[in-house]
């Protein structure tokens, strides 16, 4: 009997896993801030789905709960907080939440030619490729980060 093939698909599904777990682990840790998109649908009330940026202020607004702060709460959180208080209206309410990150921008200098370009970043980890391989400081999600870029000929 061939073993290559049951290994093969063991292990394809272990990768799978762990990068379903990482990606729900990403969800616990990002906290929601101002102009994070968001997207919320409750399952059998199209009428309650809504689709908007979180405000300067922290606040997105809901049919039937208002005003609703989002700021400062991990998606998750975000989540079950919405189920509960959809729950006082809605007889077990099934609410999804969708994210759209706030873009990270990296400001680029180039000394050689001294130009500046402002690139716009989807992930963090492109933001830390935009800004080369000396940016040393921290960057997160809707940051603004500035980077001296030195290109040498090879």
């Amino acid at each position: 009997m061939n073993m290559r093939k049951p290994v093969s698909i063991f292990l394809i599904i272990i990768l799978h896993l762990t990068f379903v777990i990482g990606h729900l682990s990403l969800a616990d840790e990002y906290l929601l801030a101002p102009n994070d998109q968001l997207e919320i649908r409750l399952i059998g009330q199209k009428d309650l789905d809504t689709k908007q940026a979180v405000a300067p202020d922290g606040m997105i607004s809901l049919p039937l709960l208002g005003r609703v702060t989002a700021q400062g709460q991990t998606l998750g959180g975000f989540n079950n907080s919405l189920s509960t208080e959809f729950g006082k209206y809605i007889k077990n309410p099934q609410v999804v939440v969708y994210l759209t990150p706030r873009p990270t921008y990296v400001v680029q200098h180039d000394i050689k030619k001294n130009t500046w370009d402002v690139k716009e970043a989807k992930s963090v980890e492109e933001a830390r490729a935009l800004a080369g391989r000396n940016y040393t400081g921290q960057i997160s999600n809707g940051d603004i980060v500035s980077a001296d870029l030195c290109r040498f000929k090879a």
